[in-house]
């Protein structure tokens, strides 16, 4: 009887095990999306940034990365935490977030005045 508990016990812990790796395998996925989507914001905007304003440096750095955005947000949906809806409500806040972050790069990285 306490054969069967402990091979019982083994079975339910590598049960555990194999429903975690996808779960971590989506995780990765779009931790790696996300990544490549604020690096391809980042080039974008600074390269936006020393030619124009900054708020039109990072509209336009939205709209040159769209394609990466989209990648994280199918790897997002991925999750079987998160459905279509989800992802469609978070995707404005997901903007407005990444557009106030590259708005306060630049001014966290300017030089003070000389004087």
């Amino acid at each position: 009887m306490a054969a069967l508990r402990r091979s019982l016990l083994a079975l339910s812990a590598a049960a555990i095990m194999v429903a975690l790796v996808p779960a971590r395998s989506w995780a990765g996925d779009a931790a790696t999306a996300h990544s490549s989507w604020r690096s391809c914001l980042g080039r974008a905007y600074a390269e936006g940034a020393s030619l124009t304003g900054r708020d039109l440096a990072a509209d336009a750095a939205l709209r040159t990365c769209r394609g990466e955005e989209s990648a994280y947000l199918l790897a997002l949906s991925a999750s079987p935490l998160l459905d279509a809806d989800d992802i469609a409500q978070a995707r404005p806040d997901l903007v407005a977030r990444e557009r106030a972050a590259l708005l306060g790069t630049l001014a966290a990285n300017t030089l003070p005045v000389l004087r």
